[in-house]
């Protein structure tokens, strides 16, 4: 009997250690995973005269430095119908995430961004004050063999590494004889390595509401826009509101936010200093007033 008590104190006292183990092993929020380095990928866009570049990304792969031309790693995969469409002209002077990955450190030599090619994946609207009329945008091959991004870089274990891809539409968009306009990408790559205290890695989140300034009556569909801007980093996300008027956006770095709010009908609200703190969630609720 008495081993049979000893066997179980050793086998209770194993698990015990085990949970231990995994509690202090565990990356939290703020750490990397033992072994591994973060890799975060932004996109921007230069300045340009179009009102709108639309274009509709599908997927980013990378290629290892030393293995064969057609080994290449898929970093981040959209599911088919929930692509990410993104409008270029937005990103002027600011920057979106599309992927954050923990990775084995490791070489790589080049990116490669693929893109949709229907029409309604990728079209663009003149700077023309006569027309707003939508333009295809026609996206050549690369929709099936990727843009690629000749920029070597490297997961450093511990470490964040940062790349932005730098999209410039308005020398990308180029109108042929014909009047169709095809997109030949011109992008700059660029990367950064920091540890994890200097790139603000540590979130806190916004709650709040839309509601009319007049009746109180809630504002679903209404979009809401957060952006940070501290030195080289700029961060900024959009959400739209749910049917209560009600919004979250969660997993953001700490920092001093400016806040914009714009719904059909309103007048588009824009709220500076928006503070937000690590593991804390900041309330904020807003008027909108009618565009008569």
């Amino acid at each position: 009997m008495k081993k049979y008590y000893a066997i179980l104190f050793l086998l209770a006292l194993a698990i015990f250690i085990s949970g231990c183990i995994g509690i202090l092993t565990t990356p939290g929020e703020n750490s990397i995973a033992p072994g591994k380095g973060i890799l975060k990928i932004y996109l921007t866009d230069a300045p340009g005269d179009y009102l709108e570049v639309n274009i509709t990304i599908s997927k980013i792969e990378a290629h290892i430095a030393g293995e064969g031309d057609e080994d290449w790693e898929v970093l981040k995969e959209w599911d088919v119908g929930d692509e990410l469409e993104v409008d270029l002209k937005k990103l002027d002077d600011v920057s979106i995430l599309l992927a954050s990955l923990e990775l084995e450190p490791n070489k790589y030599t080049q990116l490669r961004l693929f893109l949709k090619d229907d029409e309604e994946d990728a079209w663009l609207i003149l700077n023309d004050s006569d027309s707003t009329q939508e333009v295809p945008l026609v996206i050549p091959s690369v929709y099936q063999t990727g843009i690629k991004l000749i920029h070597p870089f490297e997961i450093v274990e511990g470490m964040i590494t940062k790349l932005t891809i730098d999209f410039d539409a308005e020398k990308s968009v180029v109108k042929t004889g014909d009047g169709e306009y095809k997109l030949k990408p011109v992008i700059k790559v660029t990367s950064e390595t920091y540890s994890v205290g200097d790139l603000h890695e540590y979130p806190g989140s916004i709650l709040g509401s839309v509601v009319d300034s007049e009746d109180g009556s809630q504002i679903s569909g209404a979009t809401v826009s957060v952006s940070l801007s501290d030195g080289e980093y700029i961060f900024t996300t959009s959400i739209v509101t749910e049917q209560d008027g009600s919004f979250f956006i969660d997993q953001l770095p700490v920092g001093i936010y400016t806040l914009t709010v714009s719904a059909e009908g309103y007048i588009d609200h824009a709220e500076d200093g928006i503070v937000v703190t690590e593991g804390e969630t900041t309330n904020i609720n807003i008027e909108l007033k009618w565009n008569y």
